[in-house]
């Protein structure tokens, strides 16, 4: 790319066509106000309000392996982008990426943190691992200066393009899901329990196939396992129970089944005490009793992943720790049916 200055009296139509406008300039052309943005790729009909203008002008030519601005955009728009995401149209050399569908937001940060480190590069986001609506804007790429390189824009491809999806948004996918309690509820209680729960399940588009209250015997308790999985649950909630006492009938229920446990125990508040078992492929949620009925615990960080058919694993869990403390700073990681509670929620 090679910088240089005419003044507007100098201007011919060979030293500005194929040339990039490197200021806005205004100008009065038949009684009419017009302007030139910078970072325009000029042609023969621009000279005229150059002309105008009466002052100098900075151009860029470019050489063999420069790449306009929108073109470099536009191609690491279209490289970063996964399937989920709607990629918009370039403005000053911006695009803007949206959601296209209601999901979870995925951003490999690593790979992210790599791309913008090359020269001329930007690409920004919202959290990975975030809640995001339908048309939500959830990136947007730039590359800054004007006229960018081959070499800066093809490493960034190689970068983005180097596994799955850099931004991506995962949509939610129908699943059926069964619920074992095992508090003893009086009946508004119950009811309570079962509007609250099926909320959050409707929300993501599942549905709640049962739930179960098998009195307190390991063996009945296996056995509503087993029925509940037999008649089709993707995913059990096991709600009042506590992985913490060895000799809880429900823990005992999961051993006579052969569950395998991922995780007792989640970094995060409210919620720690939950956990985490799998039976074959089904997964299997513990709550305590707090998460029967609120809308702002670890379950509610929890199940968009199970539900965008994410396998939930003891790192999954882990990680949760960094931004565990779910006070009301928190409230843009929840679903919509917990924002306001979180919202209200103390900091203590």
């Amino acid at each position: 790319m090679k910088p240089y200055a005419l003044h507007s009296a100098a201007l011919s139509v060979e030293t500005v066509a194929g040339r990039v406008l490197a200021h806005d300039v205004e100008a009065h052309l038949d009684g009419q106000r017009v302007r030139l943005r910078k970072g325009r790729l000029l042609v023969p009909t621009d000279l005229p309000a150059l002309v105008a203008a009466h002052r100098t002008v900075h151009l860029l030519a470019l050489d063999a392996g420069d790449v306009h601005e929108d073109v470099a955009s536009g191609r690491l728009a279209h490289a970063v982008a996964g399937p989920g995401i709607v990629i918009g149209e370039p403005h000053e050399s911006m695009i803007t990426l949206r959601a296209a569908t209601r999901g979870v937001l995925t951003v490999d940060t690593a790979r992210l943190l790599d791309l913008n480190s090359i020269a001329d590069m930007s690409v920004w986001t919202l959290y990975n691992g975030q809640l995001v609506r339908d048309h939500q804007p959830v990136a947007g790429v730039k590359v800054t200066p004007l006229v960018t390189t081959e070499l800066a824009i093809g490493a960034a491809e190689t970068i983005a393009r180097a596994g799955t999806a850099l931004v991506d948004v995962l949509p939610y996918v129908p699943r059926r899901v069964g619920v074992i309690v095992r508090e003893t509820l009086v009946a508004a209680a119950g009811e309570r329990f079962r509007d609250a729960i099926s909320t959050k399940i409707a929300w993501f588009g599942s549905s709640l196939t049962t739930i179960i209250a098998p009195r307190d015997d390991a063996d009945e308790i296996a056995r509503a396992v087993r029925d509940a999985i037999s008649d089709g649950a993707d995913m059990l909630l096991c709600a009042g129970v506590t992985s913490t006492d060895p000799l809880d009938l429900t823990v005992r229920a999961l051993n006579l089944l052969d569950a395998r446990w991922e995780k007792r125990g989640v970094p995060a508040h409210p919620g720690s005490t939950y956990w985490l078992a799998y039976i074959g492929d089904v997964p299997v949620l513990g709550m305590a009793s707090c998460g029967m009925f609120s809308r702002a615990t670890v379950l509610d960080l929890i199940l968009p992943r199970f539900f965008v058919g994410e396998h939930v694993t003891a790192r999954t869990l882990a990680a949760l720790g960094h931004g565990g403390l779910l006070n009301k700073t928190m409230a843009y990681r929840f679903p919509d049916y917990a924002s306001a509670e979180i919202a209200g929620a103390s900091d203590e």
